[in-house]
């Protein structure tokens, strides 16, 4: 199982747990997806999602990208970012559990959480440029809505990193614990939001807020059949 399940009253904590570096390929996000699906049925207040021990997500299969199947790659690609635009539209509050580094896609992802929990060691990078790879507009629409704008040059133009008070400022972080704590000041806060948060005015407000993006991000993913022949 790829990606773990576990309910605590109202609040669904889902982990990613390949083995290795949570790469966001099909299997993945279909798992995530599959998750997401019963977190809904659950009706959740508030879900958690978090990354093993060693790592968040190293973002997207590079393995599909170098077989040289076009196919899949877009599918895996628009994949990807359909998911970041579900967490984006959730229903409840999303807290992130960055247990290890947040690379590419798996940056995008954690961007998509409402509160973002990370350790001291978290990396959040994207890479794509130090890879030789033109960033998609769909990762721009989500970098560009949570980081700062000189963070957000920085990332993509750069592939610089972020870690600690860095990640904080530049908006890939709300706040650092001691790495065994990350998972577990994750469930606290989400439980603490199960509690306090309206979850239709939660859901209704942040969708007036997030309106631009999601159409951003529709669009890039909508573009990325004439994108990758770029990239």
């Amino acid at each position: 199982m790829t990606v773990g399940y576990e309910l605590t009253d109202t609040v669904a904590t889902l982990t990613m747990d390949d083995g290795k570096v949570n790469v966001l390929g099909l299997a993945m996000q279909a798992a995530l997806n599959e998750a997401l699906d019963r977190a809904e049925a659950d009706e959740v207040k508030a879900l958690v999602l978090a990354g093993n021990g060693r790592v968040f997500s190293g973002g997207f299969d590079l393995e599909v990208f170098q077989s040289g199947d076009k196919e899949k790659s877009l599918q895996m690609l628009s994949g990807g970012f359909e998911l970041a635009a579900r967490l984006l539209s959730f229903r409840a509050p999303v807290v992130m559990a960055a247990t290890g580094p947040a690379i590419a896609m798996g940056g995008f992802l954690l961007l998509a959480g409402d509160h973002l929990v990370g350790q001291p060691k978290t990396r959040c990078q994207a890479i794509e440029v130090a890879i030789g790879m033109t960033m998609p507009y769909a990762a721009l629409e989500i970098m560009k809505y949570r980081l700062t704008p000189a963070a957000y040059q920085r990332a993509n133009a750069l592939a610089t990193t972020f870690t600690g008070d860095a990640a904080i400022a530049a908006g890939w972080l709300d706040e650092i614990v001691e790495a065994d704590r990350v998972v577990a000041r994750a469930q606290e806060f989400a439980a603490e939001a199960a509690k306090t948060i309206h979850t239709r005015a939660h859901r209704d407000s942040k969708l007036k807020a997030r309106g631009d993006v999601l159409k951003g991000i529709r669009a890039g993913i909508e573009s990325l059949p004439t994108e990758f022949t770029l990239l």
